[in-house]
């Protein structure tokens, strides 16, 4: 036992993070941010005219599918990162119903 213990040891190690990584987990915070300009443009002007409530409902529904997805196979970047969106698409939407 202890030797398939040893044997298999190799596949646990984790992977020192390089250059990519960092900028790959930039990205992930940073990708969601960009759709705060919708939420504040919508709020601001008071209007949510050419916005499409159908568009923004299903970006919603995808978020929280693959922050489940990440949750469940335990990627956590990506729990974060689908959770941002989610969140911010969430404000979206509720300025769309309450500006239309």
């Amino acid at each position: 036992m202890a030797r398939h213990a040893a044997a298999q040891k190799h596949l646990h190690k984790k992977k020192p993070r390089g250059a990519f990584d960092y900028l790959l987990y930039f990205f992930m915070v940073a990708t969601p941010l960009f759709e705060l300009p919708q939420a504040l443009t919508i709020y601001r002007s008071g209007s949510a005219k050419n916005v499409s409530i159908y568009t923004w409902s299903f970006f919603v529904m995808s978020s929280i599918v693959w922050a489940v997805y990440s949750l469940r196979n335990k990627l956590y970047p990506f729990v974060v990162t689908y959770t941002m969106y989610a969140f911010i698409e969430g404000i979206i939407v509720i300025g769309i119903v309450i500006h239309s």
